[in-house]
């Protein structure tokens, strides 16, 4: 399925252009390959040092949205010792891209001015 809406990441592998995006089904994907909540789960040393595993589940459901054909199971061959680095750098890239903008909150504290 395809979401105009969402940020879009481009990886080329293989000869092929994978376009990456995040979603709520595609964390939901995650999670039930992983068995681990990818919201609350994903510590800094999972993004510092990630596991094969993580990568390759994670590049999975970041390709899926745009690439409903492609399966687990080629999903995990795209990811290799030679690829592994610029998947994965992609893949924290459609992360960061699918994140809300911070709201901008009124500070609380009074301006120097004001005290």
């Amino acid at each position: 399925m395809h979401h105009p809406e969402k940020p879009v990441v481009k990886l080329s592998l293989d000869g092929t252009d994978y376009k990456l995006c995040y979603d709520f089904e595609a964390i939901a994907e995650v999670e039930e390959l992983l068995d681990k909540p990818l919201i609350t789960g994903i510590r800094e040393k999972d993004v510092r040092t990630p596991t094969v595993s993580l990568v390759r589940a994670m590049f999975f459901a970041t390709a899926h949205a745009h690439h409903p054909a492609l399966t687990f199971a080629q999903a995990k061959h795209l990811v290799t010792r030679d690829t592994l680095v610029a998947v994965w750098t992609k893949v924290l890239e459609a992360w960061t891209a699918s994140q809300p903008e911070p709201e901008e909150s009124e500070d609380p504290r009074p301006s120097q001015s004001e005290s």
